[in-house]
């Protein structure tokens, strides 16, 4: 059975319609290629600089610390940071800010004399060993669930003699998805070898004593954090008024547009004075970005005290400069003589079996996605012994940079039109065709029968 002549033109025209959908579909939809997931090139990124290893490293770490132009250069996050060897191989790191802070760290502890009591608690012993380590916190896991169950601790330094350290009850209330669950337990900063727990049951849900299942002994470690201390540039005093009388104005230069910023030290030559200070922070001259305030406070120095720089602290901030604003009244201004900012640094770490060769940091590229390296999860979050220093050269332009092309649609942004006209004119013809076979048909069909 052969086909009708129109179907035939109607299959013809739409191939011709589908072909055209594909071919533009394809050419509009060119994006920039998905990157290797297992390796990367240099050349999309748009700055560089060099690491300058030390001639010696002492420890299996090499770092570097962050300066102002990286964060010019590199995404807000920092998760387009890369480090690649002269050779191009891309070296794992770990991006860390060295903020100040306390971490909790499990002690080893020996179990022995898990019992139960006559009045149906349950007993359980640990030995710290005689490190003399100290310890102030315990973790324990227990089972079941909605309870309130008294738990006591004691400690001792020969097993023998036992004195009170903590009481709680250890709580698990549950209702509907909700669940409130405190199983640790603080205490005094303690060095007893010894540590004997006691567990009441709870009456209400428990009818016989309650397995400890396990105990983690804690002791808290502070980790010092690290700073960045630069010296900003400080503009010509302004005399201007403020909200509580006639005041003056600093201008301090960052050193780059998205430099972080957390405190600033005032160092002033007057003997004497009382002032209210506002600090705000604020974009690059001409950016178009205004000051916000982010501290405020009172300045002080009575006459005999020793000479010693005036500190502020804020929440972190990104700037490219800080103007500082302080409240004269009917006092002369302040003599300021320096101002230095600081914010916790930002350290690059890498092993130093990768520094066979010279590296150099790569930034700049907006489109990059975090590495999440396994090197840098791996890492242990104390570093013993420290890390060795390396410096940071200046930036500059990656000589290998390549910008990825542009999509078809921007590159010919004309084209789009022809297609859209070409298809329209097709769908215009299928239509006048097949307007014209249904005329046909009509026209040649017998006369209706009355």
């Amino acid at each position: 059975m052969h086909e009708q002549p129109i179907t035939k033109r109607i299959r013809w025209m739409a191939t011709c319609v589908a072909g055209l959908s594909l071919w533009s579909t394809s050419a509009f939809s060119q994006q920039n290629p998905v990157a290797s997931t297992t390796s990367e090139s240099p050349i999309r990124w748009q700055h560089t600089a060099a690491i300058e290893r030390s001639a010696e490293a002492t420890s299996e770490w090499m770092d570097v610390i962050l300066t102002p132009e990286i964060f010019d250069g590199a995404r807000y996050d920092l998760h387009d940071l890369r480090v690649f060897t002269a050779s191009g191989k891309e070296v794992p790191y770990a991006l860390r800010v060295r903020s100040k802070r306390s971490e909790r760290q499990p002690l080893e502890a020996r179990e022995f004399n898990r019992t139960e009591g006559p009045d149906q608690s349950s007993e359980l012993t640990l030995d710290l060993g005689d490190g003399k380590l100290e310890h102030n916190a315990l973790e324990i896991q227990l089972p079941g669930q909605n309870y309130r169950r008294l738990f006591t601790l004691e400690g001792s330094d020969d097993g023998e003699q036992w004195r009170p350290l903590h009481e709680q009850p250890l709580v698990d209330f549950r209702r509907g998805d909700k669940v409130l669950r405190d199983q640790a337990i603080e205490y005094p900063l303690s060095r007893y070898r010894y540590l004997r727990i006691k567990l009441f049951r709870d009456p209400l849900v428990d009818k016989q004593a309650v397995t400890i299942e396990e105990v983690t002994v804690l002791r808290t470690v502070e980790v010092p954090g690290e700073t960045l201390t630069l010296n900003a540039r400080v503009g010509e005093r302004e005399a201007i008024p403020t909200d509580s009388g006639p005041g003056s104005r600093w201008v301090c230069e960052l050193g780059g547009d998205q430099t972080p910023v957390s405190s600033i030290e005032v160092h002033i030559a007057d003997e004497a004075f009382v002032r209210n200070y506002q600090i705000e922070a604020g974009g690059p001259e001409g950016s178009g970005t205004g000051f916000s305030t982010i501290a405020t406070g009172v300045w002080r120095k009575r006459a005999g005290e020793p000479t010693k720089p005036l500190r502020s602290e804020f929440p972190e901030a990104r700037a490219a400069r800080l103007r500082l604003i302080v409240t004269d009244n009917r006092n002369p201004p302040l003599q300021i003589q320096q101002v230095t900012f600081a914010a916790d640094a930002r350290q690059v770490v890498i092993a130093s079996s990768q520094q066979s060769e010279s590296c150099r940091l790569y930034f700049g590229n907006p489109d990059a996605e975090d590495p999440t390296y396994d090197f840098a999860r791996n890492l242990p979050q104390r570093l013993t012994p420290e890390p060795t220093r390396a410096a940071l050269g200046m930036r500059t332009a990656n000589p290998l940079f390549e910008p990825e092309p542009l999509p078809l649609t921007e590159r010919l942004p004309w084209l789009i039109y022809v297609v859209l006209s070409v298809a329209c004119i097709v769908l215009a013809a299928i239509a006048l065709s097949l307007s014209r076979a249904a005329i046909a048909a009509h026209d040649s069909a017998d006369p209706a029968v009355s």
